[in-house]
Formats: structure tokens, C-alpha cells, sequence
């Protein structure tokens, strides 16, 4: 209920406003969140070798730049994942960009990885006080070539190495033109190859996992499992934003869509799940663990429903 209020107010603005005066607002406020962080006793979860607070973290997209990093958990996130974060700032795609579908209980975004790099995350994580466990997205930035992306990815896993609990290798947002050919054949087998190399001189060794794209399903999400096992990733994402006119469409659509591939990519790999889209629930989350998921986590239902979702079914 007391959210619904909060939400009245900020959807009279436009959705890109709304979230940066949130995040800055929020921001003012990191004394407050810290103490209601600390206070929080979620249940632990163990998978990839780290302890969680909670079965149910913040996706990437929300906190681009580490403003607000692990206070997070003062809503009841067991875990922040940060970015997508490029070794360079950019600026992203022209606004407007970001877009409510209220009707559907969904967003469209066209964001473009607008970020500010992986130096000002990199201070920001330094000044953390790690209340829960925080993962890094990684992405390239939008003039690398992608026979080169390999080197983006690299760049900011290296810089943040110290700094992240685990990182993600983002090759699925819709937004970022021929990102998406990464997913598949030749350009993935070389970036996993590349990524793989890098790390077994990496002490200690951190969790790197693959998100990937809705759209991917039967034989090319076979292929996607062979290689992950193939280069030793830890596991995967399942699933980004479902490409649409005018972005990548995110929130309760989704729901169906990621639990499907959740199920499917269980058949054929034993590698550990992440999984994403469309929860608005905690009963959401558990539903999505029930089909193989040993993690969620949650971004636009926390924009409907903001910490209401920890309280209701």
C-alpha cells in the first residue's frame, strides 16, 4: 500500500526521470539504508560457491553505476547485481528511451548500455559497504567491433576483479546493434574462448556467467550450453528483455517465456541458472526455482510493485 503512493507520484513523470531522481534521491539517503540493511535477516542461499542473503537479488539495469550497490538489501535484495557497465562511459541511445506499459505490467527499453565506465564504478564499489554479495555486468562499448568484444569484457572484469562477489557476460540486450551475434557459433565459441584464457590465470577464482536472450531455444541453446561447458563458465541468465518495436521488452510478459527456457536449458545442460522475467512476487521467484533456478532476480516488478513485492503473493 504504501508503495502504491510512491508510485502514484512517479509515474506522472516521465520513466527515465522517475528513475534517476529516484537513484539520486536514494542516494541522499545511503546512511538510512545501510542501518535498515544491516537489520535485515533474509534466508541465505548458497550457489557458486558464494552465500547469498536471499534467493532473490536486483537485475542489472536499475543501478548502472554502483550509486546505491549493496544498500539495495534494504528493500530485501539477497544480492545487487550493478551495470551493464563498458570499459568507456557512453552515452547510450537518443531519448526518449525508456517506456511503461502499465496495462501489461511491463516497460520497453532502449537504453543502449548508457553507463558512466568502469572507473566510476570502480570508486563507487571501493566506498561499498558490502552488505550482501554484488555482481558486475559486463558489456562492450558500442564502437568496438564485435571480432574485438572479447577485449571489452575482459577490460572490465579485469579492472573490478577485486571488486565483484561474480560477473556476467552480457551478449542479449536488444538494444545495442549486432550485440546479439555474439550469442552464437563462431563469435561466442571465440569470446568464451578468450574469457576462459584470461581466467585461468585468476586467483581467486570468481563466478563468470553468461546471460542470454529469450529468443534463444532448441538447437542454438544446445549449441550456447556446449560451449559454456566447454570454456569452463559457471553458468547463465536466463533471460534478457524480449526483443520488440522499439526495444527489449521487460515485466510480467515474460514471465512464461524465461520459465520455459529455465526448463529447457535444464534438459540439456547441469550447468546453475539464474532466472529472470517477470516476477512480481516472492511466490514468482519460488516458482521459477522450482523449474531449475538456483538464483532470480528482479528488476521491473520492483518498479510496480517497489518493496511490496517482498510482502505479497
Amino acid at each position: 500500500m504504501m508503495y502504491s503512493l510512491v508510485r502514484s507520484l512517479l509515474f506522472r513523470l516521465d520513466p527515465e526521470l522517475a528513475h534517476d531522481l529516484t537513484i539520486y534521491g536514494l542516494s541522499a539517503l545511503k546512511g538510512v539504508l545501510r542501518l535498515l540493511a544491516e537489520g535485515k535477516k533474509g534466508k541465505p542461499v548458497r550457489a557458486f560457491g558464494i552465500e547469498f542473503a536471499g534467493p532473490l537479488g536486483l537485475a542489472a539495469g536499475l543501478d548502472k553505476n554502483a550509486r546505491i550497490g549493496s544498500l539495495w538489501a534494504a528493500f530485501g535484495f539477497g544480492f545487487v547485481e550493478v551495470g551493464t557497465v563498458t570499459p568507456r562511459p557512453q552515452a547510450g541511445n537518443p531519448k526518449p528511451r525508456l517506456f511503461r506499459l502499465p496495462e501489461r505490467e511491463a516497460i520497453i527499453n532502449r537504453m543502449g548500455f548508457n553507463n558512466e565506465g568502469m572507473e566510476r564504478v570502480r570508486e563507487r564499489l571501493l566506498r561499498d559497504p558490502r552488505v550482501v554479495p554484488i555482481g558486475i555486468n559486463a558489456g562492450k562499448n558500442r564502437d568496438t567491433p564485435n571480432d574485438r568484444a572479447y577485449e571489452d569484457y575482459i577490460a572490465v572484469m579485469d579492472r573490478l576483479y577485486d571488486l565483484g562477489d561474480y560477473f556476467v557476460v552480457n551478449v542479449s540486450s536488444p538494444n545495442t546493434v549486432g550485440l546479439r551475434d555474439l550469442q552464437r557459433g563462431e563469435s561466442l565459441s571465440r569470446l568464451l574462448g578468450e574469457v576462459y584464457r584470461w581466467r585461468r590465470g585468476k586467483r581467486p577464482r570468481k563466478p563468470v556467467l553468461l546471460k542470454l536472450a529469450p529468443e534463444i531455444e532448441g538447437e542454438a541453446l544446445e549449441e550456447v550450453a556446449r560451449l559454456c561447458e566447454g570454456n569452463d563458465m559457471d553458468g547463465v541468465i536466463l533471460t534478457n528483455t524480449l526483443k520488440v518495436e522499439g526495444g527489449g521488452l521487460s515485466g510480467r510478459p515474460l514471465f512464461p517465456i524465461s520459465n520455459r527456457r529455465i526448463e529447457e536449458w535444464r534438459a540439456v545442460s547441469s550447468l546453475p541458472v539464474v532466472g529472470v522475467g517477470g516476477i512480481f512476487s516472492l511466490r514468482d521467484a519460488e516458482e521459477k526455482m522450482g523449474r531449475g533456478a538456483v538464483l532470480t532476480e528482479v528488476l521491473t516488478g520492483f518498479v510496480y510493485r517497489g518493496w511490496d513485492l517482498f510482502r505479497t503473493s
